[in-house]
């Protein structure tokens, strides 16, 4: 397998844990940034008819502006003919996640801890703690993979003819469903949107899986001229298992949430 292609693989694995909190995110987050770029839109629209912009939420009824106020906390905090500034936000924060848009600023973004501290201190503590914990359970995943890639890389190194190269490509496909498979069941639960981007990746990732297991067995089943060493059989074994199982939870997330 060429080698720029093992890096690329190896180097997505890794990057893969590292940007689930951009990937996984909560209905009620994903619905209070929605109902701010709403906003936007409407303020834009405000503006061309009143030469300014709207300085409360009773001044855009009339443009049907919707959002459930359970849910999500909005707020324009100023307005005027140059510029407005205003701020979206879950009612009930269990990330800490605040967005904004100001014109002084340059337009939308999503608040840093200094300025979020404003608008969630109450909870801020519980919140750093609990993302704490999933940091750490990160953490020890991406420590987990990087263990698998250095594994995969010296067989690579140890065994790579024109035989073994099969089940060498098998390993390296089934790593890459496993750490969706260590995402999903880290992350995925009835409060996380099943966005086109989680089903994507779940589509990939089970072809992934059915790649590697066709390859897996077509290495076990090929005939030899000597008996592979047990290290080799161990790993077509260990590559079949996490193909499978990987491929399992791939299956049983697009039933459950499509």
């Amino acid at each position: 397998m060429n080698t720029k292609l093992q890096s690329f693989i190896c180097t997505a694995l890794l990057l893969l844990l590292t940007s689930c909190s951009n990937v996984f995110e909560l209905d009620s987050d994903v619905e209070a940034r929605q109902a701010l770029f709403d906003l936007m839109k409407i303020q834009d629209q405000f503006y061309q008819e009143n030469n300014r912009y709207a300085g409360k939420l009773f001044e855009i009824e009339k443009y049907n502006f919707q959002y459930h106020t359970g849910i999500v906390y909005m707020e324009i905090e100023r307005a005027d003919k140059d510029g407005y500034r205003a701020i979206s936000l879950p009612a009930e924060s269990t990330t800490a996640r605040v967005f904004a848009f100001d014109t002084k600023e340059g337009g939308f973004y999503e608040m840093q801890d200094e300025e979020v501290s404003r608008y969630v201190l109450g909870a801020l503590r519980h919140i750093r703690e609990e993302k704490q914990k999933e940091d750490l359970v990160d953490l020890t995943s991406w420590i987990m993979m990087s263990g698998m890639v250095f594994l995969g890389l010296r067989f690579i190194s140890r065994y790579k003819t024109v035989e073994n190269n099969i089940l060498l490509g098998a390993y390296l496909f089934c790593l890459a469903p496993l750490a969706w498979t260590i995402a999903i069941l880290g992350n995925m639960n009835k409060h996380i949107v099943f966005s086109s981007q989680i089903s994507q990746l779940t589509w990939a990732s089970l072809l992934l899986a059915l790649a590697s297991l066709a390859l897996g067995s077509k290495w076990l089943l090929r005939k030899k001229q000597d008996l592979p060493p047990p290290s080799l059989l161990s790993l077509v074994f260990c590559t079949l298992i996490i193909a499978f199982m990987s491929g399992g939870v791939m299956v049983h997330t697009l039933i459950t949430h499509l």
